[in-house]
This record gives C-alpha cells, structure tokens and sequence, in this order.
C-alpha cells in the first residue's frame, strides 16, 4: 500500500503518493490555537516537562528559554526539599506541555513568532561578523537565502538572525507539509522574514528546487520579503541546477564559543574562563556539534547550582560533568555489576521516577516496582532488611532535611531510566505501566505527581533522539499505550510532541500511519483512540498527512470508541474552509485509487463525516453543500459507499442514511439536495448507461431499513419519501422503458 512522503521508519517503510506531492496554495495564518489550561486530561493538574520541539533541535544554539515570552523562571524563594534538581533549575522550561504543543503547531502553521521567543534565540547567537555580512549580503541581492550544511550545525537559528536583521521581528515559518510542492507566491504580506524548513526531507529534496527558488525572487522583492531556505548539503547539491548564488555552506561554529556563549548568557549565568581552561572539558567538547556542546552548559550550570557554597573540589564538578556528557553510562555500569541484589536495583530506580518524593514513598514504591516487574520480593517484617537511610546511600543518593530523596548530580535521573530502558528492554511495558500507576499515587506530593508524566515524556523524547532503530518508536508507543486509559490527556499529548519534535518528528509520524494501519488486537483500541485525538490537533500543520492516518484508523477497527474519536476528528477538520477543501481534494482522489486499501480508508473517512450532524440534526457535509460542484462531490462519495458497501460497517451506513433521509423530513429546504444527491449516487444522467442493479439495491436496503413497511396502517411521512425516491431512481434507470402515457395504444 503506498505511503505518504516520509521517510521509511523503524515501523513502516513508505512511498510517496500522487496525493500527498501534491501543490497546496499558502493561505494566510488562522489565529493562534487558544492555551492547554491546567488539568487537561488528568485529574491533576496538567504536567509541564516535555522539551520542547526546538526549532533547531539539529542546533540547539537556540536557548532553552520559555516561548511564551515570559521571564526566565528564578528558583523560589521558598525552597521545598521535596522539589528536584531538574525542577529547581526549570529543565521543563517552565512551561505547560500543552502551552508547548500549541505554541509549536502555531510556529509551523506560520504564526508570527513571539518577540521574547525570537530574542531568547537571538541572546546565545554568536557568529563571525564577516559570516554574518555574506548572508545579509545573499538576501539583499537575491532576497532567498539557502542555508545548507551537516546536521547540528545552526541553520535555524542563522535563518532566524539573518531575517531578523533585515525586517526586525516580523518572522513566520512557511507553512507546508514534507513533500508539498512550494512556491513563494503564496507568502503574502510586506516585509515579512520566512523560513522554509527542509531539513525534515532527507534525502528528498526535490530536483530543480533551486530554479524554483529563483524565480521566486520577484515576488519577495516586489514585497519588501525574505525567505530562508533550510536544507542538508548533499540535497541541496542534487537541488541546486547551477543556483549556488543563492546558499550558503553553514561551517559549525568553534565548541568552545558555543560553551561560552551558553555559560555567560543563559541563566543561570556562569563564568565560563575555568571550565574553558580545564583540559578535560577542552578535551570532552573537541569535535562536537553546538547541540552537543549546549548540552554540556547545561550539565556545567547545573554542576554549579548544585554547589553554591563551592565546597566541592573543582575537578570533582569536572568529573561529573564529563560523566553526565556520557550518560553516566560508565558509572551505572559499574554500579550495577556491583549491586545485583534487585532490592538496591528497584529502589535507584524508584527514587529516580520519584526524585524529590518521601523517602517512605520512595521505600513503598519501589516494593511495588520489584511486583510491577515480576518479582516476588520477600517479606520484610520488623527490621529485617536494609532501611531507607542505607538504601538511599547505597544507591548515592541524599536524604534531605525533609526527608525526601534527591540526586545532586546533574542529569542523573536521566540517565539511571535511559540505563534501564537500554538494559532491560523487556521490561517496558510493566515499567510504562508502573510509572502510569504512580501518577495517581496519594502518597505522592502534588508538586512530583504533577510533574511525574511530563518527565517521563521528555525522557521518552531524549531517548528517541538518541536512538535510530525500530527500539525508539517501541518505546513511545509503550509508553502512550500505558498511558491511554488512565492518562488520555498525557498519551495524546506525549503522541502529539513527539510528532512535532524535529529530531523524532519523522519516525513517529511514520509510526502512527503504520500503527493506524493494524487491528484492534495490535494495537489496543485506547492507544488508538489517542493517537486519533494526536492526529486531530497535528491535522492544524500536516493536513493531509493527519487525514490519511485517521482515514487508515477509520478503515481498521471495529471499536466505537475508535470511531467516535475518528469521527470528531475529521468534523473538526471539516468545520475548518480550507481543511474542508484539502478533504475534499484527497478523499476524490484517493476514492479513485487503484489501491483497494486507500480507496476503503477513503469511503471510510467519508463515511464517518456523513454519520456526523449538527446539533440542528442536519448532516455537517450538507450545512456547505449549497452548489452543484459540491452536490456533485457527495454524489461520488456516495456511490463509492454504495459500491463498498459490504467493505464499511453496516450499523454506521445504516445511520448516515438514516441521518441524511431525517434531515430531508425535518428539514424541507434540505429535501432536493439530499434526494439529488443521493438519486446521482445511483444513477448518474450524463453517465450512467446500464442499470446499476449494485448501487439500486443496496440504497433500497437502506431505505426500507430506514423505513419499513406499515401494511396496517396509512403511510408515514418516512414511507412517503422513501417510495418518492425510489421512483426517481426507477425513472432515472438507463434501461427502463418510457413510461406508458393514459389513452395510448399497443
């Protein structure tokens, strides 16, 4: 069956279809999708704790600062024991996950991106003045920009400077789907910056990209505009058709620019001059990509923070920040070939879920993880035993004044769970579905249960991005098929992240058209209705790409619930004019697909839209059928319905004839529309020339289902419309003789 535009994943190898290369006119921005409040899908408040997609996360030169423009979050005042290392230092961002989803999507549907969003980029941005001068150059000549090179190297954020000279902070990111043929006609507006990121295409670019782009040319000059392109080198050299005056080679910057830089200008502040002068860091950051090297600030800040008296010996902070920079791999190795009593293993892990819980809470959870895992851990009445007190500094870490636990070293909660994934793959499910248990865990403070679900979603993210092979994708839909019935809320959202990130975005948007393809038996019907809800908010940026995933959900299950969150989906798309086009476009073509899947999926979709009403009880699809194209367009899908009808669910044909057939009794100004539509479903004037026995009998069923006959009584008002319609459709059979007129002879 083919596939879209995306590149073969762990879960699904792909192909590109007619439908998705499709030209899609740029139309101006919608306004921005309104906040994720608190406590969405969850009967706690809503975790913060998903990094955010960067928009360079292949070059997280960017700062990892809040989007919505609000300060950098300070550590309270008001210190609680019981709050961990990563939340003291804002590592969420100190933004709500849904926040972050949405001020994504609005950034890559072209939303003009936030001021403070632009100027935290803009603060750790540090380039050679002369680099700088050639790509203000490029633009001013040209007004396109190419900006190739290796991964990890910057582009986004040299775009983003680049533009950001020429036209202050009036920036948009292009709207457009990977494969979507561009044109710069589409951008309106005067004096706009626009980035067109390419760098999710791979391999893909399209041939003679380059002449496009240069043709293009007039229309941004002609607005006072600027569009940089973002690509690969390889593809831009197949692209390129002799239009190199356009790009330009991004070097990487020197690593210990980006170290500094990150170290004096993001907070909290450091004093970069020892950890640059240390042999060891000069060492660890040698050779490495800016995103790498960030990482590395990062660990440094966090070293720091964690010693605000400076009584730890320097190169003690050195050692620890070189071992967060790997993971602390080798450390946990070694711990763990010296503690293998699953007692110690269990409890390092528990209080790494749980950093910042009680102790007891700690204590209690991790006997309830050795269960969760399929120990049969041994009672421990009186005192038998280790106690908490060696247990926490068996496994390193601290108890503290309030007698929680806490690790003081950077990024090792991290790395103790990505340890465990990495070295018991087996056990993910029953790990995802404990973490899931203790969301809800009363024993638990409100401040790490809150918290708990959105770290676990960032771990998921970070290990994702670390991992290339069929593993990584394993792991998300572990953890979201865990979280689908006691955290919808999380499940969708971690889906939705996870889609929208662009290290991970591509494989997990080819994993759900491969899990949206398989059974309620493969993939559980909870999971499924999650990624639907996924699917519908993603639809905002990749339109088509969502609508054939939830056409491939539609077309694969058999559970109601599945199909009532299909169908929410696609009547919120519907609801949208230009979403209700790109609907209409691809449910044509792919109903006509050679493809015996594609075309089901399709009648599938629309299936489900025609079972949708408004709550006057009318049809979604006839509230816009006010033309004859349109009527025309129902017809075929109508007929398609007709002809499949043994392929689709008999009970939800059942009810979207029944729906259309009352809104023509209810309804009087609906009545022609729906008995045309319909009678064209059958029998087509201009082309039908045989008698369609299929399609006749199968309305007829319909019809006589929706309204039986009454032998005892008069005929109902159903009655009477059902046999008006049948007649129309015995007149508008091809092969049937003219009707006898009164007084005619033999």
């Amino acid at each position: 069956m083919p596939d879209e535009n995306a590149a073969p994943s762990a879960d699904a190898s792909s192909e590109q279809p007619a439908a998705e290369q499709k030209a899609g006119n740029l139309s101006p921005a919608p306004p921005p999708l309104p906040p994720v409040g608190p406590g969405a899908g969850s009967d706690r408040a809503q975790p913060s704790g998903a990094e955010q997609p960067s928009p360079d996360s292949d070059a997280r030169e960017a700062s990892q600062t809040p989007e919505d423009g609000s300060a950098e979050e300070e550590p309270s005042a008001g210190y609680s024991g019981r709050i961990s290392v990563e939340q003291r230092l804002v590592r969420n961002d100190g933004v709500n996950i849904g926040v972050q989803i949405n001020q994504a999507i609005n950034r890559l549907r072209g939303d003009l991106l936030p001021l403070q969003w632009i100027a935290e980029r803009l603060r750790t941005y540090e380039r050679p003045v002369h680099e700088r001068d050639k790509l203000h150059s490029i633009l001013t000549r040209e007004h396109v920009l190419v900006l190739h090179a290796s991964e990890s190297t910057g582009r986004y954020t040299a775009a983003l400077a680049a533009l950001h000279r020429e036209v202050g902070n009036n920036v948009r990111q292009v709207r457009r789907e990977p494969g979507e043929v561009f044109s710069a006609e589409g951008l309106e507006g005067q004096g706009v910056g626009w980035i067109l990121d390419l760098r999710d295409e791979g391999g893909r670019l399209p041939s003679g990209v380059g002449p496009a782009l240069r043709e293009d040319a007039s229309h941004l000059k002609s607005s006072g505009s600027y569009l940089a392109v973002l690509t690969d080198t390889a593809s831009w050299r197949q692209a390129s058709k002799g239009t190199d005056v356009l790009a330009y080679p991004l070097p990487p910057p020197e690593p210990a620019e980006v170290l500094r830089v990150h170290l004096e200008k993001t907070p909290p502040p450091v004093q970069a001059g020892r950890w640059l002068d240390d042999s060891d860091i000069a060492e660890g950051i040698a050779d490495r990509l800016p995103a790498e090297v960030v990482e590395w600030a990062r660990a440094i800040r966090e070293a720091e923070y964690l010693d605000p008296d400076e009584d730890t010996p320097f190169k003690e902070l050195v050692d620890d920040v070189v071992q967060a920079a790997e993971d602390w791999r080798t450390r946990l190795l070694a711990w763990h070939t010296e503690h293998q009593a699953s007692a110690h293993r269990n409890y390092l892990l528990a209080a790494a879920v749980l950093d910042g819980a009680p102790v007891e809470t700690v204590y209690a959870a991790a006997e309830t993880l050795a269960k969760a895992l399929g120990e049969d851990p041994a009672p421990r009445p009186g005192q038998q035993g280790l106690g908490v007190i060696a247990l926490t500094d068996a496994i390193d870490a601290d108890l503290t004044d309030e007698d929680t636990v806490c690790f003081w070293r950077t990024g090792y909660v991290e790395a103790v769970v990505d340890y465990f994934w990495a070295d018991r793959p087996h056990l993910i499910q029953q790990f995802t579905r404990w973490t899931a248990d203790q969301t809800g865990n009363k024993d638990l403070p409100d401040d790490v249960a809150n918290h708990l679900a959105g770290r676990v979603t960032r771990w998921a993210l970070q290990y994702m991005r670390a991992k290339r092979g069929k593993r990584a994708t394993e792991l998300l839909r572990e953890i979201a098929g865990q979280w689908a019935q006691p955290l919808p809320g999380q499940a969708r959202d971690l889906l939705t992240v996870a889609a929208l990130d662009t290290e991970t975005g591509r494989r997990a948007r080819d994993a759900y058209l491969a899990w949206s393809r398989r059974s309620d038996q493969d993939i559980p019907p909870d999971l499924k209705v999650a990624l639907a809800q996924a699917c519908e908010r993603l639809a905002d940026v990749y339109p088509t790409m969502m609508l054939l995933r939830l056409t491939e959900l539609a077309a694969h299950t058999d559970d109601g619930r599945v199909t009532n969150a299909v169908g929410h989906a696609l009547t919120v798309l519907w609801d949208q004019p230009k979403q209700r086009k790109d609907i209409q476009s691809q449910l044509a073509e792919w109903s006509q697909s050679p493809e015996k899947g594609r075309r089901i999926a399709a009648h599938h979709a629309f299936l489900h839209l025609a079972a949708r009403t408004t709550q006057a009880g009318s049809p979604v699809m006839l509230t816009t059928a006010h033309d004859d194209v349109r009527r025309a367009w129902l017809a075929a899908r109508w007929r398609g319905l007709l002809l499949d009808h043994d392929k689709l669910p008999p009970p939800l044909l059942q009810q979207a004839l029944a729906a259309w057939m009352n809104a023509a009794i209810s309804q009087p100004e609906l009545r022609n529309s729906v008995l045309a539509i319909l009678q064209h479903a059958v029998y087509e004037p201009q082309t039908d020339a045989v008698y369609a026995a299929d399609r006749y009998l199968t309305l007829s069923h319909l019809l006589f289902a929706w309204a039986p006959v009454q032998s005892l009584h008069p005929q109902s008002e159903p009655e009477v419309l059902r046999d008006q319609l049948l007649l129309a459709l015995r007149h508008a059979d091809p092969t049937a003789p003219p009707p006898v007129r009164n007084g005619s002879k033999d």
